[in-house]
Formats: C-alpha cells, sequence, structure tokens
C-alpha cells in the first residue's frame, strides 16, 4: 500500500470513528511526513486534549506549529512535551533550536547545555552551543565547543570555519589559517574560506597570497562584493591601474548600483588618477558621490578630493 492509499484507508477509518486514535495518530503522522501540516494539526491537537500527558503528542503539535510559521504556539507545545518528559534529547534539541531562531540565547544556551549531558557525543549539540559562545564574544568556550564537535566529526568543514573564525578573533592567526586552510580541503567551493584567508595575507602584507584567495573567492562565489572590493584595493596598492579598473567597471556591471555603486565608483577614479586620465577620474569621482549612500570610504574626503580635482581641471 503506497502513501496515498494510507492515507485514504486512515482517513477512511478516522471519519467512520473519531474515537479510533490509533488511526487518528498513524493519519497525523502521515499528514506531517506527506506536508500536510494543518490537517496534522487539527488531529494531533485532538489527540493531545484526549491525551495530555502524552509528551510525543505535544512534540509534534509543536513540530507542526513551527511549519506553519507560529514559533509562539511552537514554543509553548515544545516546553509542554519537554516538562512532561525531560530526559528526551529532541524534544530538548528542537526547543533550544527555537529558543535561539527567536532570540532566547540564553535559554537556548541551558537547552543545548541539557542536551549535552544526554548526548555526549552529539557533534549538532556542541557546534551549536558554540554559536552561542561566539554570539555572546566568549571565544574561550565556543573555541572549546567547536574542537569538541570536531573532535566527533572531523569532516564537519562549518565547525572547522567557525573555529578558525574564533581564533581570528583572538589574534591566534596561524592556526587561523591553519583552520580556514581546513575547510577548503573539506569544501572546496566554500567561498567565505578563501575570502577570509585572502583578507588574512592583505593584512599580513603578503599581496600575491591575497589576491589568490580573493580570486578563488570570485571563481566560486561570482557575487562577493567585499572579494571585488577588497581585489580592487590590493591592485590599487600594487599600482596595478588597469587591474583596479577591470574589477571595479565589472563589479558596476554585475552589481546593483544603487546599493554598492560608491565605492567601486570611487576605486575606478583612483585607478584612472593612477593611469593620468583626469576626465574618467574626475568623471568616477562624481558617480561616487552621486552614489554617497552605498559609499564606506570617507565620503567628505572624497567630496573635498573631487573638488581640488575639478579645480585642478579648469586652471590646466
Amino acid at each position: 500500500m503506497n502513501d496515498v492509499q494510507r492515507f485514504d484507508t486512515l482517513k477512511r477509518s478516522v471519519e467512520e470513528d473519531p474515537t479510533n486514535f490509533q488511526a487518528r495518530r498513524e493519519l497525523a503522522v502521515l499528514c506531517l511526513d506527506l506536508g500536510f501540516d494543518q490537517m496534522a494539526l487539527k488531529h494531533l491537537s485532538y489527540l493531545a486534549e484526549v491525551f495530555p500527558e502524552d509528551a510525543s503528542l505535544h512534540f509534534n503539535v509543536g513540530i507542526c506549529w513551527e511549519k506553519l510559521k507560529h514559533p509562539k504556539y511552537a514554543l509553548k507545545s515544545y516546553r509542554k512535551a519537554v516538562e512532561l518528559k525531560e530526559d528526551e534529547s529532541d524534544f530538548l534539541y528542537n526547543l533550544a533550536l527555537l529558543l535561539e531562531a527567536t532570540g532566547n540565547d540564553e535559554e537556548a544556551l541551558l537547552r543545548f547545555k541539557e542536551v549535552a549531558v544526554i548526548e555526549k557525543n552529539d557533534e549538532n549539540t556542541f557546534f551549536n552551543i558554540g554559536c552561542l559562545y561566539a554570539k555572546k564574544n566568549d571565544s574561550e568556550n565556543a573555541i572549546k565547543c567547536f574542537k569538541r564537535a570536531i573532535s566527533l566529526n572531523n569532516t564537519d568543514y562549518f565547525a572547522h570555519f567557525y573555529l578558525a573564525q574564533e581564533y581570528k578573533k583572538t589574534g591566534e592567526i596561524e592556526l587561523a589559517i591553519e583552520s580556514y586552510k581546513k575547510v577548503t580541503v573539506l569544501s572546496t567551493d566554500y567561498s567565505w574560506a578563501y575570502f577570509n584567508l585572502g583578507q588574512i595575507y592583505f593584512e599580513q602584507g603578503d599581496m600575491a597570497k591575497a589576491v589568490d584567495m580573493l580570486s578563488l573567492t570570485i571563481e566560486k562565489n561570482t557575487s562577493d562584493i567585499d572579494a571585488h572590493k577588497l581585489l580592487a584595493q590590493i591592485y590599487l596598492k600594487d599600482k596595478n591601474a588597469i587591474e583596479t579598473i577591470n574589477i571595479a567597471e565589472g563589479a558596476l556591471e554585475k552589481f546593483d548600483k544603487e546599493q554598492h555603486g560608491g565605492d567601486f565608483y570611487f576605486l575606478a577614479a583612483k585607478g584612472y588618477e593612477a593611469m593620468g586620465n583626469r576626465e574618467l577620474y574626475i568623471a568616477n569621482l562624481k558617480n561616487a558621490l552621486n552614489n554617497y549612500k552605498t559609499l564606506t570610504f570617507d565620503p567628505r574626503a572624497i567630496r573635498a578630493e573631487y573638488k581640488k580635482a575639478s579645480k585642478n581641471n579648469e586652471r590646466g
């Protein structure tokens, strides 16, 4: 019997005998599996009223509410399930995840810790605890948790990436580099790892390695705006005006100018300045100022530069 046939059979059974609780329970679970969340909620809520001490029913009601985008009701149901069965790690885990998703980080941390006591070898729990410590800027405990997650699953590239982020925060740069490199081995398309390596090499003054990593970032993720921006800055710093302009103008063609144009117009301007093309230098400075809301460079300094360049151009 396939799922559709089973659904029809169970639905008929419940319609013929509303007190056939076993059929109703099976129908509710099948509805959840098939994505009929509203119908699943209807049957599970009915059963939860009949069997108020059944923790699994309240848990599944919570799943329905969460899938239906009603976190307030989902939390209430998950709490009830946990209250009835405190040592059920799945109940605690779902509650903790939803608490974090709704901004209740402190309670989420406590709940994840309760899961960790029950499930001592669950990598996901230690990863989530690490993320919560990271949000609190408690890098010491975050690092411990990410390392614990990695010890349980060394192929978890997310854990390696977040560990690298914490090492970067604490200034342990060589360890950060090592962890980011591990990410690129485990997940060759994870562009953020390449970008962070590029940023570190840029800060260390190793422009060749920075260019390599940022170029890989863009290769893996052509929409990475920060990688385009930093790469253009590096070429500008290296006095490679042509590549600076190529990157900046390429970005202006690719990305929404109203959201990201300011910085790229300014970088193009500096490239043209280095080439001695005063007309395009001034034109791009003007465009940068026309998009001042998207500038991360100092608009006042750019305005002063534009006025000075325009005045000199008039004299010349």
